[in-house]
């Protein structure tokens, strides 16, 4: 038998080989990006943004071959834009990659609220889709502040030729950061009165006491008025306006008070039928010192706290603050009156809680002032 030649052996066995071979792999990687930049791919896929105002954000997708032959035409499409690329001709190189901002493409959107924008790329030869891949953006709003409201109804009557009669509605409002620090810029907010309209109020943190200021509902022409949260007593430490004008209501209203601030809505249900009975001062009875009160006052109301202030009306001005659920309530003073001293007892009646940023509530408001004279 006559031997094949060696050339023949070997050509025989590189075509056997060649035949064994397996396809070369196709594949595509796909980053996607969001930014507040443009012409330029950012370097994450999710973006936090704290502004209230809806923001101009800019999309980058990145596409690579991560197979073993080039890619002549794509198509890409996302959530947001729709088909952007479609029977897109590029040559994509084996590891080489292109974004859409190397392409030309402005990716622009204004985004005024959480969003998740899923895209797809998908690469073909001739009319065949070889590889495709996905990827994923998110946009997220932060707040920069936590907000809070409460609301309820006012009553008030004084034996005080200087401070006048009121009664009506009453909004707290409260702003603070995230890290429990007052707000430093105003913000407008946004109110919306049951049967009367909605009316802006600048949030102003200069006239606000730990974040908290109180609207009283004074004026409907012109919208809401700032009134007196020491007037009211809820609480005392909050807010020392001046009594006075403000304190004079001119109508009551009940339902949903609306308050939208920026990034967050709150509604406060206010019942104007809830109002509270005036606690009237009966009796105040010094110690020997001087420096402690007992006042007996109408307690009608098995469900009310009240807060009695006490304070002297001589040079040293000594007053004092005490809490309690029914009369009698006992008040110490920081420093003694002097004999014959005249003095003012300040009795204020309040229905539910008035936690600051805690639940929304309605608070119900009486007060009462008692003169010694």
């Amino acid at each position: 038998m006559r031997l094949k030649p060696l050339w023949f052996l070997l050509a025989a066995a590189l075509l056997l080989a060649a035949c064994r071979q397996t396809p070369p792999e196709m594949g595509l990687a796909l980053t996607a990006t969001v930014g507040t930049v443009a012409d330029v791919c950012a370097d994450e896929a999710e973006l936090t943004l704290t502004d209230t105002d809806p923001v101009t954000v800019y999309y980058c997708y990145t596409i690579e071959n991560t197979g073993g032959v080039p890619i002549p035409l794509h198509d890409l499409s996302d959530d947001l834009f729709g088909s952007i690329l479609r029977d897109f001709e590029f040559v994509l190189e084996r590891g080489a990659s292109v974004s859409t901002v190397d392409a030309g493409l402005e990716l622009a959107a204004d985004v005024s609220e959480a969003t998740t924008n899923r895209a797809v790329w998908d690469g073909f030869i001739r009319d065949q889709r070889v590889a495709t891949a996905e990827a994923e953006t998110t946009v997220v709003f932060v707040p920069t502040a936590q907000y809070w409201a409460a609301g309820g109804t006012v009553v008030g009557d004084s034996n005080s030729p200087t401070i006048a009669g009121f009664s009506g509605n009453i909004v707290f409002l409260g702003a603070r950061s995230f890290d429990e620090e007052p707000l430093e810029d105003p913000f407008e907010v946004s109110i919306d009165v049951p049967g009367v309209g909605t009316f802006p109020y600048v949030f102003d943190p200069a006239t606000a006491v730990d974040g908290v200021v109180a609207i009283i509902w004074a004026d409907f022409e012109s919208g809401p008025t700032l009134g007196s949260l020491d007037a009211l007593g809820v609480p005392l430490s909050f807010l020392d306006v001046a009594k006075g004008d403000a304190l004079r209501l001119s109508a009551t209203v009940g339902g949903d008070f609306v308050i939208a601030f920026p990034n967050e809505t709150l509604v406060v249900t206010i019942d104007a039928e809830r109002a509270l009975a005036v606690p009237v001062v009966t009796d105040a009875t010094f110690n020997a010192e001087l420096d402690e009160a007992t006042v007996t006052f109408v307690d009608d109301d098995p469900d009310a706290t009240y807060l009695v202030e006490v304070f002297g009306r001589g040079p040293g001005a000594f007053h004092g603050v005490a809490q309690g659920d029914e009369s009698p309530i006992v008040v110490g003073l920081s420093g003694p009156l002097a004999v014959d001293e005249d003095y003012v007892v300040d009795v204020l009646a309040v229905l539910g809680e008035l936690e600051p940023f805690g639940p929304p509530a309605q608070i119900d408001v009486a007060a009462y002032l008692h003169y010694s004279e």
